[in-house]
């Protein structure tokens, strides 16, 4: 995965100046945070530093004075036993014994006994020589309840202070180290998460490119600059061709695979200054400045189609990864707009799909005019589906050793207001991706069912089912609802899927068939031959009917190669026992090759053109004869 900040597809920052704003902004919000991490820090620092020392300190100084409590205490004690010497003349030397400090005092004292007024009548030594700082207690000498003398008893706290400067010493240091951690760990680590934010604003999590906000920002910023320089920008708008069956055959897993391997190739064709970002799902943008236009542009599309023409290896599936690429220019003396200048690069990238994908398209003023019709078109379906403006055209199905028409297929039709008649593959695709298929499928079903009600038992109605009716579910139970509605066994109706069905979600896809089997609805494989992976389907489900595909059937006089695939494949339904039927069966000899060889059914202008439905019933139903050849 791509996920340096310095972006590995171009060789410098991609979207860091969009970073760096991002990374400004939440400083901004960050402060009070950092000004609280400080002020924490500091606490934390100055408790370590402050609070063992002095707790030591104090601990001494308690201790001292308790002991010297105790001490003046006993010493008065004892004086107040020999208090008849104060009131002799020299008594007070006999004292002295129970004053003096002795030899084996570990601790220095200074002893003093004073009258009650606190004059010093004798101190012990007889010079004080206690370094600073000292602490002092005195006890009164009790005669019958009467102070007739204290006792003084001094004590220096120099060895706790020296202690407790060492002490303070050592916890300064850890103090100091404690608020270097404490700030700098929280800070760095906010640091960090920063710089990832920042690079999330501004990049793609999947491939590591610059994302869309990104992308836009540096468009704007060389539109500028190109302005300013008079010189020209190039605009590729990229889209993988067909991604979505990907995901949906293979996983989004695979998906995501897929893109960051595209990621990678497409960086292979870029030069150091170009920006190549992710817009979102399989779109991608570069930006090309710096080169001569449109010959740089095209090249690079060129380049990028070679690059990645070959099939991804995704878990064993081989897939290819195609692109469709529009193109749109900044040229010199164009006042540059990106708004402007990506839709007409979207436009271009439309063209190019509809030229067949795999290709490239520059932007042209006149793909604005086939954007307008494409819309206009998608306004008039909505309209038509409200107006029921559709109609249903019926093709004969005929059994090909007896002549006999047994059945229609229903085709749609549309009558476009001021247009005149629609070829059904310009505005079926658009009507699938607009969304409108499932609402016109079920249009389609309810009226060909209608329609086949009034026809003969022995005759069935065909329909064709939409990959995207598929996709939307309860397929099944719509079925359901209307051959219950007109009544018509299910044995009567045959609905026609594509092998583009059968990718969508394939084993949903199998659900959802052999619940319409358990219905009696028969199932038959449309287009057959044309697919990669026909025959794959045709294992994991056992379809009513195979319809051969019409490029064989119209390709067979002049090619040897389509005239054994017809034989094989009716030899294959044979053995699966499947029925085989034939599209496009335009002249006697082409169903005389195909009695010989086996097949059961065909359809074509041979035996009839699609018809509305009252004129089928007419020509096909109340003829008792087959018709053959009209």
């Amino acid at each position: 995965m791509l996920h340096n900040p310095v972006s590995p597809l171009t060789g410098r920052p991609a979207g860091l100046r969009r970073g760096r704003a991002a990374r400004g902004s939440l400083e901004k919000h960050a402060n009070p945070l950092i000004s609280l991490i400080s002020v924490l820090a500091a606490v934390a620092a100055l408790t370590l530093a402050l609070v063992p020392p002095a707790s030591h300190f104090l601990a001494g100084r308690a201790r001292q004075e308790g002991e010297l409590t105790a001490r003046a205490s006993l010493l008065a004690f004892q004086v107040s036993r020999r208090a008849w010497l104060l009131e002799e003349p020299g008594g007070q030397r006999g004292l002295a014994q129970i004053l003096s400090p002795a030899a084996s005092d570990s601790t220095a004292e200074y002893r003093l006994l004073l009258a009650p007024d606190g004059t010093p009548l004798m101190a012990f030594p007889e010079e004080e020589s206690l370094p600073w700082p000292r602490i002092a207690h005195s006890a009164p000498v009790l005669v019958e309840d009467k102070v007739v003398a204290q006792v003084r008893v001094i004590r220096s706290l120099r060895e706790e202070l020296e202690h407790t400067a060492l002490i303070a010493l050592g916890c300064g240091a850890v103090g100091l180290l404690a608020f270097l951690l404490l700030r700098m760990l929280p800070m760095r680590l906010l640091d960090q998460a920063m710089s990832r934010a920042a690079y999330l604003a501004a990049h793609d999590t999947l491939t590591g490119l610059a994302n869309r906000a990104s992308f836009q920002e540096r468009l704007a910023r060389d539109l500028r600059e190109a302005e300013a320089t008079d010189s020209s920008v190039a605009l590729l708008y990229l889209d993988l061709d067909r991604f979505k069956e990907v995901n949906d055959t293979l996983g989004h897993s695979a998906g995501d695979a897929l893109l960051r391997e595209i990621a990678h190739r497409m960086s292979q064709g870029l030069r150091a200054s170009d920006t190549l970002a992710r817009l979102g799902g399989d779109e991608f943008a570069i930006i090309q400045t710096g080169a001569t236009q449109p010959e740089a542009a095209t090249a690079l599309a060129e380049r990028l189609i070679q690059l990645l023409a070959p099939p991804v290896d995704l878990s064993g599936n081989q897939v290819s990864a195609a692109v469709s690429i529009g193109i749109a220019l900044s040229l010199p003396g164009q006042r540059p707009n990106a708004a402007q200048l990506a839709h007409d690069a979207d436009i271009a990238m439309y063209q190019a799909k509809q030229a067949g994908r795999g290709c490239h398209r520059l932007f042209a003023p006149e793909m604005n005019q086939c954007l307008e019709e494409r819309r206009a078109m998608e306004r008039d379906l909505r309209r038509a589906l409200a107006r029921q403006e559709f109609h249903l055209a019926y093709q004969p199905l005929v059994d090909l050793p007896t002549g006999r028409v047994i059945g229609a297929e229903a085709l749609l039709r549309w009558n476009r207001p001021g247009h005149g008649p629609v070829p059904p593959d310009r505005f079926i695709p658009l009507a699938e991706e607009s969304g409108l298929i499932s609402q016109i499928g079920f249009w389609v079903l309810a009226e060909a069912c209608r329609e086949a009600t009034s026809w003969p038992e022995h005759m069935s109605v065909a329909v064709n089912v939409s990959a995207v009716q598929f996709r939307g579910g309860g397929l099944a139970e719509v079925v359901e609802a209307v051959l219950r509605s007109y009544a018509l066994p299910a044995s009567r109706l045959e609905l026609e899927i594509t092998e583009t069905a059968l990718l969508q979600d394939t084993d949903e896809v199998i659900a959802t068939l052999k619940r319409l089997r358990v219905l009696g609805v028969r199932i038959a494989m449309d287009d057959f031959g044309t697919g990669h992976s026909s025959l794959g389907y045709l294992s994991r489900f056992h379809f009513d009917k195979i319809k051969i595909d019409r490029s064989f059937v119209q390709a067979m006089a002049e090619d040897v190669n389509a005239r054994a695939i017809i034989h094989s494949m009716v030899g294959l339904s044979n053995t699966l026992g499947i029925r085989a039927h034939a599209e496009g069966v335009e002249y006697p000899e082409q169903a005389e090759f195909l009695r010989q060889e086996g097949y059961a059914e065909v359809q074509g202008w041979l035996y009839g053109r699609p018809v509305p439905g009252p004129e089928f019933a007419a020509r096909y139903i109340s003829a008792p004869a087959p018709q053959e050849g009209g």
